[in-house]
């Protein structure tokens, strides 16, 4: 009888050890979520809430494709009595440029000229069109296209279309003249 009870004691205990690593390695896969932040180690346990039964994936954030990556700067301070041998400031990394790290001026002409440029260029075309509507419009008269000559609704849905297009490429002329406007003059086009 003693052995039963010894057998019995081995097992409650050795059922109990499992028991008591199999909740504490559960709870170190415990997720948190603290106000819009996720964590498994969070920094006051009482403001944050358990999220049991839930999986949950964290997508990393990328760049923009344009975005260039933040510039790290390094100042120095020279030997003085009381001034400590070299001390440099740099930003963290992953940490966005602070205002003094902003783009060099020669960056910010060389967008703006980018930006006149391409402004340009889309007016020329937005004038190209304009002019080539209003050719074709002749003026509230334009030809007679196919079967347009038996069916006369074709040819009013075709003179209603080309008067849109007209406003419409005058109203991308304003836009795109009042943007140019807006920008600095002529930059050089040169990094």
């Amino acid at each position: 009888m003693r052995l039963k009870a010894h057998r019995f004691c081995l097992a409650f205990l050795f059922g109990m050890c499992w028991l008591a690593v199999s909740q504490q390695a559960g709870a170190e896969n415990q997720i948190y979520r603290c106000g819009n932040e996720y964590t498994n180690t969070p920094v006051n346990a009482k403001d944050c809430e358990v999220m049991q039964g839930q999986s949950i994936t964290v997508i990393q954030g990328t760049r923009p494709s344009g975005a260039a990556k933040p510039q790290v700067s390094t100042v120095s301070v020279e030997r003085t009595k009381m001034a400590s041998p070299a001390v440099s400031f740099a930003p963290a990394s992953g940490t966005s440029p602070s205002p003094a790290l902003a783009p060099e001026p020669v960056d910010a002409k060389f967008r703006d000229s980018q930006k006149r440029t391409i402004l340009v260029s889309e007016l020329k075309q937005v004038r190209d069109r304009h002019a080539q509507l209003v050719q074709e419009y002749n003026a509230g008269e334009p030809e007679k296209i196919g079967s347009e000559a038996r069916n006369h609704q074709k040819y009013l849905d075709r003179l209603a279309n080309l008067k849109a297009g007209i406003a419409r490429a005058e109203r991308d002329m304003d836009s795109l003249q009042k943007e140019l406007a807006r920008l600095p003059a002529t930059q050089i086009a040169q990094p």
